[in-house]
């Protein structure tokens, strides 16, 4: 696999379909069941399905599987970059590929629901999966002994708790959210192009002048815009509450082995949801099944200048605030409002 190319296609972030990465233990990944089910996980859960049929009025529908895959192939371009040696490459892109191997079906969509019912949410679902305590898991465990892998390295890795690899896994500006943010940014309709992913890891890690500080801002300065012309929105918000209103009333078909399954398996267990998100008249629908009143958390993205880009004061520089607010659509005559809970891209790192 070639870890550069003229430009990023997300539909397709590998070379050509059927690609691979050439290292044996993060191709057989990508080869496994666990990792082909993300191929049935919608990205952005409920409003994938709520949105223009398909992103930017194309064919082309995203998946958790593509962007996994997009991450990975950013930890290998940051391999390239920093040279490093095999073993270190190998484990950076094993870790960037698993790193959404826990989603549930819709994603963090229902997984609040999943946490409420079973104890199960994405952090411990790739922990048992890494282990191979679940049983869809079991292929990659078997892969990473046999490739000599540090599974507790891995985990860490994943969960943000190691801050190796110039911080890429564990803070503000990372490979996941690199990817996905601007991914999102493909569905949203905007006069200003979508920056290339590659040039964003590019200008973090060499840090060298002005423009690759003003490129890396630029990102964060996207990740505010998808958030609140999307994920912050109303259709953002009413598409969470309605998938994990539906989940709730169906609750008693669901299983705990349910979390390690695809979205047609879930649909066929929530009747009349995939329809509901589907319909053209969804705002007013989904308004009137969850409440015109909901209780969600608002999130803002903004720069520090105070931190030094250049000496990768990141953690000070790239900030965040959270308020908690209410939705209120049209007339609403019930007294408590509906609350939902939705973290697209793991800031509160739903665990259990």
């Amino acid at each position: 696999m070639s870890s550069s190319k003229a430009r990023y296609d997300f539909a397709s972030p590998l070379d050509a379909d059927g690609a691979q990465f050439g290292d044996a233990l993060v191709d057989g990944i990508m080869a496994s069941r666990a990792f082909r089910r993300l191929k049935g996980v919608r990205f952005l859960g409920g409003i994938d399905y709520v949105l223009v049929r398909s992103p930017n009025g194309s064919r082309t529908r995203y998946s958790r599987y593509e962007h996994s895959v997009g991450v990975a192939y950013l930890a290998a371009l940051h391999a390239d970059l920093r040279d490093l040696t095999p073993d270190e490459r190998r484990l950076s892109c094993a870790a960037a590929l698993l790193h959404d191997i826990g989603h549930a079906p819709l994603s963090h969509s229902l997984e609040p629901v999943f946490v409420e019912h079973f104890g199960l949410g994405h952090h411990k679902a790739t922990e048992e999966i890494i282990y191979g305590r679940a049983a869809i898991g079991r292929e990659i465990s078997d892969l990473i002994r046999q490739h000599d892998v540090d599974a507790d390295r891995l985990v860490a890795l994943i969960g943000g708790e190691d801050d190796r690899f110039d911080g890429f896994f564990a803070g503000p500006i990372n490979f996941d959210t690199i990817e996905g943010i601007l991914r999102t940014h493909s569905y949203v309709r905007s006069s200003v192009a979508t920056p290339d992913p590659q040039a964003v890891v590019r200008a973090a890690v060499r840090r060298a002048d002005d423009v690759d500080r003003q490129l890396v801002d630029a990102f964060w300065s996207f990740k505010h815009l998808v958030y609140a012309q999307l994920i912050n929105a109303e259709l953002g918000v009413l598409a969470d509450a309605a998938c994990q209103q539906s989940m709730r009333d169906h609750i008693a078909s669901f299983t705990r082995d349910d979390y390690f399954t695809d979205e047609a398996a879930a649909f066929r267990k929530m009747p009349g949801l995939r329809e509901l998100l589907v319909r053209r008249d969804f705002r007013d629908e989904a308004a009137d099944r969850v409440g015109r009143s909901i209780a969600f958390r608002r999130r803002s993205f903004f720069i520090d200048e105070e931190a030094d880009f250049f000496l990768r004061q990141d953690r000070c520089r790239y900030k965040q605030n959270k308020t908690d607010q209410i939705l209120k659509i049209g007339d609403d005559h019930r007294s408590q409002p509906t609350n939902v809970i939705r973290d697209l891209f793991d800031e509160d790192g739903i665990s259990a």
